[in-house]
């Protein structure tokens, strides 16, 4: 297996682990709080993750603080993402996430890590006129609703892309010193404290957590081993064999795997608006990520 190979197996088994992502939330959030159930599902990833990684820890507050500076973005991406699900749907939530690479091409060009050429200027343009159809559908097509979600909930998600790829670009550098365990370790304890403050403390209710459906915990321990776990673990891993816009390839798997699950358990069904945007949208990422780092022509 040629290392092109074995970087392109990395980025489809990533999309693997997070493409239930917003489907398994999605059920969970039938029965709790957004702040509550991302409390509880990175309380429980950082808990059993720990064993794993506690003698590499930093020992040094300053890296501490520096680790948790770069994974803050991401933390407050969960409780943006938890929020917006309540008013959009588990596909079209991937679908927006979608749009990260062309989000990165641009973060890595301002900062001076890559160079622009007119492959990836095509495709974040058609990437943009993809997001504008996702965001504004629903504003002129009411009846659209429950396809395509609302206003609010899209522009939650949209916002938290953009959190989420500021702490994918941000993590590159920072894994010269630490390890892929390290930051991810780091990362669940960050979300689970700011889920926690946010008001998802609430949920350590004995009598709370006992009301919990039988769906509701397969959910959450779905949730927490391969959407948390595995996921972050190997979404870090892929980092740092790759590049930040190279990882963010795994949205173009995401959205096609999140729609399974959702057809399967929340009886989600595709519309032409849907299908066009999703289109657009992953035509550009495509675009963009596979580009070659030249000069503006």
């Amino acid at each position: 297996m040629t290392p092109y190979q074995k970087k392109i197996l990395l980025v489809v088994a990533t999309a693997l682990a997070g493409g239930g992502i917003p489907v398994f939330s999605k059920l969970l959030l039938r029965e709790i709080g957004p702040t509550e159930f991302m409390t509880l599902r990175f309380f429980g990833a950082w808990l059993l993750f720990l064993p794993f990684v506690i003698k590499a820890l930093p020992r040094k507050i300053s890296d501490w603080l520096k680790i948790s500076l770069v994974v803050m973005p991401a933390a407050i991406n969960m409780i943006l993402f938890a929020r917006g699900l309540f008013f959009t749907t588990a596909t079209m939530a991937a679908l927006i996430y979608s749009f990260s690479p062309i989000a990165a091409a641009i973060m890595v060009y301002f900062i001076g890590q890559e160079k622009l050429n007119w492959r990836k200027i095509i495709g974040i343009l058609i990437g943009f006129i993809g997001m504008l159809i996702l965001i504004i559908a629903p504003l002129n097509y009411q009846s659209l609703a429950d396809f395509v979600g609302t206003a609010k909930g899209n522009g939650l998600m949209l916002l938290g892309m953009m959190l989420m790829t500021i702490f994918t670009v941000a993590s590159k550098p920072l894994q010269q010193k630490f390890s892929p365990t390290v930051i991810t370790s780091i990362l669940f304890l960050n979300c689970f404290i700011v889920n926690a403050i946010a008001g998802g403390y609430t949920i350590f209710n004995p009598s709370l957590l006992l009301k919990l459906s039988t769906t509701a915990w397969l959910s959450l321990g779905y949730l927490i081993f391969i959407n948390s776990i595995i996921f972050f673990w190997l979404y870090q891993i892929t980092l740092k064999q790759t590049t930040a816009v190279n990882v963010s390839m795994t949205s173009y798997i995401t959205p096609i795997i999140t729609f399974v699950w959702a057809a399967i358990l929340l009886g989600e069904r595709l519309n032409s608006v849907l299908v066009i945007a999703g289109a657009l949208t992953l035509t550009g990422a495509y675009l963009t990520t596979t580009a070659k780092n030249h000069g503006t022509k």
